[in-house]
């Protein structure tokens, strides 16, 4: 077993944020384009690409964890790829509240996550379900409205074609995965 995977396996267990250390976003001190970066980004994603491989439900606050680590490295200039990847494991075993996490991965870091992650992972599980839950959930109310406008502006492409959860989770595991780690890997 490899280190990364005795990581996971003891987070799994534990949720000590301790083990996670040395995967904390960053910043190396750097400013000129192209040097400025995250200091633990390769560990990171290593550690993403080995979750990956085998996830469950009980890793959601791993998922989370690394999702948020993400989102703080893209002042970075860290590719989008491994918090769309974060992404993608939240969607998989989501709640209706994980919409929020889903929508700050595609809309709270930048235009290049904007373009980049799928707008699928904020129709949640059924997009009316989604919707009947943020309409009714009260403590987020602005925050309610601005996925709302953004799921019925997408909506309203009638050119557009959306994945259902069950046709997206398909394509992203034998498609879309194929270039992250195409891309990763380079």
């Amino acid at each position: 077993m490899n280190n990364y995977r005795k990581i996971i396996d003891k987070f799994r267990s534990s949720k000590e944020e301790l083990l996670l250390i040395d995967f904390r976003c960053i910043h190396n001190g750097k400013e000129a384009y192209g040097e400025s970066g995250d200091r633990n980004y390769l560990n990171r994603k290593n550690l993403i690409l080995e979750l990956y491989g085998k996830y469950f439900a009980e890793d959601k606050p791993l998922i989370k964890w690394l999702l948020q680590e993400e989102l703080k490295g893209f002042e970075f200039n860290i590719p989008v790829y491994t918090t769309d990847l974060c992404a993608f494991m939240l969607y998989k075993y989501m709640t209706a509240e994980d919409v929020y996490d889903l929508y700050y991965a595609k809309f709270g870091a930048g235009s290049d996550h904007q373009a980049y992650v799928d707008i699928e992972l904020i129709f949640g599980l059924n997009i009316d379900e989604t919707k009947t839950f943020l309409k009714n959930e009260h403590t987020q109310r602005e925050l309610n409205n601005e996925i709302l406008e953004a799921i019925e502006w997408y909506k309203s492409n009638q050119d557009a074609k959306f994945r259902s959860r069950k046709e997206y989770i398909k394509y992203f595991e034998t498609k879309k995965i194929e270039v992250i780690k195409y891309d990763l890997e380079s």
